[in-house]
């Protein structure tokens, strides 16, 4: 039997010995025979800012250190942040992962690197590894260039291709994926189709990050789906107050068996990961209810509020041909940057492309528009 923990989304920015959870808890994940963490961030001190619409997120150095400490063993850097610093950061991190100890997966120094999987046997059993975000700054998609640092894309044909070939060799095939829409608790129509195509390929499991919060898992023929595990340890600005209470999962895998599996429920304490009692663990029952006759309508409303609140006015705002973000305050300093010669002259057309390829907002504001167009022409 090989037992594997995979948790969620990792930035640390406190931490000075890079330690992020609870002994109780890190002990699990030191017992376990193979343990993997979403890796959100390059170290800091290394490249400089790209440019990019959102926030750049470092975490301090000792991180990786105090993961492998604590029984990490994989780190995935497939996600919307690993290229926020640049190639330099991108490859600090992958070497300070190697030089540690830890593989990394899901990045590289070109196409063919940041593709390839991870093929480990743990106690006899061959599990390949497989680790890809949806297209964000940094993703080596269709039209990058094949010789530039990078991340692999979630939605590339050669993810498929790849799940395929790993099925052929290994024992079990798992997908680590980083998607979705940002702090809701369902997931979106789309990526649940094209999980349960990478389950139809060969994947025994595929496990989603991103959301920062925690969604629901489901059996799909002889293959499980998580969604989002949430976070894990994120100490960013927004974060560092939350308590995040999320889950791990655990997993048993055995030769021509089922997958067997067992939730860990955790929340942020004290600075700390820590078990969950049970009055603090979240409901993961609802959140599979959610998955199921309820979820249409579910979806319909997150994708309508997403659109309403996140899309909307951001998206028309950068289209603008003035710098205005629907802040008279910000217009101001913007202008006065723009009369001093300090306005970045491409930032409305990263914050364009930021919502234009991002499947997740391309997703929740199609759908969006669907159901508003949809109940117009119902009233006409």
């Amino acid at each position: 039997m090989a037992t594997i923990f995979v948790c969620g989304d990792i930035v640390n920015y406190e931490k000075n010995d890079g330690l992020v959870c609870s002994d109780s808890l890190a002990e699990i994940i030191a017992n376990a025979d193979y343990s993997i963490c979403n890796f959100e961030a390059p170290i800091e001190g290394f490249g400089n800012p790209i440019s990019k619409s959102g926030p750049h997120h470092f975490q301090r150095k000792s991180t990786i250190k105090g993961l492998y400490k604590q029984g990490f063993d994989l780190l995935c850097m497939a996600n919307n942040h690993i290229m926020d610093f640049g190639s330099k950061g991108l490859i600090a991190t992958m070497e300070e992962s190697k030089y540690i100890g830890l593989d990394s997966l899901g990045v590289g120094v070109d196409f063919n690197e940041a593709y390839k999987p991870l093929v480990k046997r743990i106690n006899g059993i061959d599990v390949g590894l497989i680790n890809a975000s949806e297209a964000q700054f940094g993703v080596l998609d269709y039209f990058a260039d094949k010789n530039q640092p990078g991340y692999a894309w979630i939605n590339h044909s050669v993810i498929d291709n790849k799940i395929i070939e790993l099925k052929k060799e290994c024992d079990f095939v798992i997908v680590l994926s980083h998607a979705g829409l940002e702090n809701y608790n369902v997931p979106q129509k789309e990526w649940r189709h094209r999980y349960k195509h990478l389950c139809d390929l060969g994947a025994d499991i595929v496990v989603g990050s991103h959301p920062h919060v925690p969604q629901g898992y489901e059996q799909y023929n002889n293959s499980f789906i998580f969604y989002s595990l949430g976070n894990f340890y994120f100490d960013s600005k927004n974060y560092i107050n939350k308590e995040d209470n999320s889950y791990s999962v655990l997993f048993h895998l055995e030769k021509n068996k089922q997958v067997k599996f067992e939730p860990i429920f955790h929340h942020k304490q004290d600075g700390y990961v820590q078990l969950s009692p049970i009055e603090k663990q979240i409901d993961l029952k609802q959140l599979n209810t959610n998955l199921g006759p309820v979820y249409d309508k579910l979806h319909d409303s997150m994708s309508l509020e997403a659109y309403n609140r996140q899309i909307k006015l951001p998206l028309f705002y950068s289209l603008l041909p003035i710098p205005y973000d629907g802040s008279m305050k910000s217009f101001i300093k913007n202008i006065v940057k723009a009369l001093l010669g300090r306005e970045r002259k491409d930032h409305k057309e990263l914050q364009t492309l930021h919502f234009l390829r991002n499947e997740a907002y391309y997703y929740a504001a199609r759908h969006a528009l669907e159901l508003i167009t949809k109940g117009k022409q119902g009233r006409r």
